[in-house]
């Protein structure tokens, strides 16, 4: 029985279409899973309010940047007139903190929110 060299092209490029999914899927499972905020804790909030200035963003940024290695990410934000809070993740763990900071950028304070035993 002979193929044409098409239908040899079309079953091979099928192959590693499938040999591309598997590579994907496994990669996923790989991830290092996040970290969790400590049970007891204050909500952690993954939404961003768009009241929030981004003065107030770039100060929490430039904080945790400044005391923590391992990238930043923003990754909530909740406005009040006392303070507004700034939620991010750091490193490859996506560790949890939370900054509070006047709306106007003053005065960021920084708070770790997950336990301090977790790994």
């Amino acid at each position: 029985m002979t193929y044409s060299k098409p239908a040899l092209a079309v079953v091979g490029l099928l192959a590693l279409a499938a040999c591309d999914e598997d590579m994907s899927g496994s990669s996923d499972m790989m991830a290092t899973p996040q970290m969790q905020p400590a049970p007891g804790g204050p909500p952690f909030i993954e939404t961003m309010d768009a009241s929030v200035s981004n003065a107030a963003v770039s100060a929490c940024r430039s904080a945790l940047e400044a005391t923590t290695t391992g990238g930043v990410t923003v990754v909530g934000s909740e406005f009040s007139q006392a303070n507004t809070a700034i939620y991010m993740r750091v490193g490859a763990n996506g560790a949890p903190w939370r900054c509070l900071v006047s709306a106007d950028g003053s005065n960021p304070s920084l708070e770790f929110q997950g336990s301090e035993g977790a790994a």
